[in-house]
């Protein structure tokens, strides 16, 4: 059906008024903010404008009724971040530069004279431990290994998925440096 242009003119007009009587919908954070501000101001309002007073001259006077809209934006609409978790690996480097600290070997007891060397040390012990080495025979780095096992606990192996590939070159396999014939191609 195929509308004329003074019947799409009426149509707008129609929902113009219709609009024009209702109400505009709150948003729900203007509903949240007026029910904390309704909620709010009988209970503390004396006392807020007590200490508002009390601040002397010279200071920035802020109505109540505008603190409490703050305060609720900063609570209420403000996401707060959460902390990231930190990981084993990470817990065992903390540990292991703890262990480091305590020792006398990367500087005086309870200190580290070349924090990158220590780090350095710590972190490759951790990853050894991680993928499951042998412990050191003596040395800092043997306790900091052991104490990242305990906090790594067991290690297990991924599994593989599917049939492991060859890691040949198909028709030029064996044709190169390292072992293999040494017959030319041309």
């Amino acid at each position: 059906m195929v509308l004329s242009k003074a019947d799409k003119e009426e149509i707008v007009a129609m929902l113009q008024a219709f609009s024009e009587r209702q109400p505009t919908p709150m948003r729900p954070e203007d509903m949240l903010l007026r029910a904390a501000i309704d909620y709010a101001t009988p209970r503390v309002a004396s006392g807020a404008e007590a200490f508002a007073h009390r601040m002397g001259p010279g200071r920035q006077y802020v109505p109540f009724p505008e603190r409490v809209v703050g305060e609720v934006i900063e609570t209420a609409l403000v996401p707060s971040r959460r902390k990231k978790a930190m990981t084993k690996f990470n817990k065992a480097v903390k540990e292991g530069m703890k262990i480091v600290r305590k020792s006398s070997s990367y500087g005086k007891k309870g200190t580290i004279s070349n924090s990158k060397k220590a780090f350095s040390a710590v972190t490759k012990a951790v990853s050894k431990a991680r993928k499951g080495a042998k412990l050191p025979k003596k040395g800092v780095l043997r306790s900091v290994q052991s104490k990242a096992k305990g906090i790594l606990g067991k290690i297990q192996k991924k599994q593989r998925r599917g049939k492991k590939k060859p890691k040949t070159l198909g028709a030029l396999a064996g044709y190169g440096r390292r072992g293999g014939p040494t017959r030319r191609l041309f």
